[in-house]
């Protein structure tokens, strides 16, 4: 849990998504798949229509996302102290072990230390942008990067009960200037039952009102004060009756359109949500913004507030 640093801006949110896209339905074999996880619901309430898949290396997408980012702050990548890469458990098993180094090549970022954070499932990239805050608490350090990413290598693996998985990645920058939104503060909390893939109602609602009561508190804001959340691309109508189960009304959640094009691309999920929101409705000066991960055995929240650029 951490709160208030003033100073550090964050912005120039970039997304790469997978560049093939695809339907669920067109998965091999995927009425079947489908029937085996879903207790009988019906595919068509999970809200997702679409789903993009990366043809190419996961760094390919990575690199373009950061150039991006790189490109709208008007910053060069010798000036990056450090890179923060955020990726659940599974794609960490599967990225090659000189995958930090083929980034920091290809970019150019020759002074340039690279992190990374995992083994909180989907919700490693809220925990990876507080360590980059954290890491502009040494005086010698001016920009860092934080880069989240998820992809599925096999389609069977993108079909579970909850989401339809989906390929992406994204970055922004982190600076001692004004950007979009600063992080006013953040928390995450473990859900045992979750962890034992025994989680329930119960469970899940008691880690999500433990983890967003500790981010308000570190934050000094009320949860009336939250104008929207970006939450994560799960199953439509379990993400709104969770959200309303801790009090959150469901029309400041921002996620069905992103769900219905990109389907849930883990880590990425809150930025994908942010980055529309802003595009189409514009971030606000003052405004209190929630950044929402969740997974089984996981919740975490990240208060932002908007900044005058």
């Amino acid at each position: 849990m951490i709160s208030d640093h003033e100073d550090i801006g964050i912005g120039s949110f970039a997304c790469a998504f997978g560049d093939l896209e695809c339907k669920p339905e067109d998965i091999p074999d995927f009425g079947a798949l489908w029937e085996s996880v879903s207790f009988g619901t019906d595919f068509h309430e999970m809200g997702c229509t679409t789903y993009r898949k990366m043809s190419g290396p996961v760094e390919d997408y990575v690199v373009d996302a950061v150039r991006r980012t790189l490109r709208d702050a008007g910053v060069a990548a010798a000036d990056i102290d450090h890179l923060v890469f955020a990726t659940s458990d599974p794609t960490l098993a599967l990225l090659p072990s000189d995958f930090a180094g083929r980034v920091l090549l290809a970019l150019g970022m020759d002074d340039c230390v690279p992190h990374v954070i995992s083994y909180q499932r989907c919700c490693s990239s809220l925990t990876a942008l507080r360590h980059g805050q954290r890491l502009l608490a040494d005086p010698e350090a001016t920009h860092v990067v934080v880069v989240a990413m998820d992809f599925v290598s096999h389609d069977r693996d993108r079909v579970l009960p909850y989401a339809i998985f989906g390929d992406a990645a994204a970055s922004c920058l982190l600076a001692r200037r004004p950007g979009l939104v600063r992080l006013v503060s953040s928390a995450i909390k473990i859900d045992p039952e979750g962890l034992r893939g025994l989680d329930t109602f119960v469970s899940r609602k008691d880690v999500a009102e433990r983890t967003l009561s500790a981010a308000l508190r570190a934050g000094g804001r009320q949860q009336a004060q939250i104008s929207k959340v970006f939450a994560a691309n799960l199953h439509k109508p379990l993400t709104l009756f969770n959200a309303t189960s801790v009090g959150l009304r469901p029309d400041t959640l921002h996620f069905a359109d992103t769900l219905a094009t990109y389907g849930h691309c883990g880590n990425v999920d809150w930025v994908i949500n942010l980055a529309d929101y802003h595009e189409r409705f514009g971030i606000q000066p003052g405004q209190t913004y929630m950044a929402q991960s969740l997974a089984p055995g996981f919740y975490a929240c990240g208060l932002l507030e908007g900044s005058a650029q």
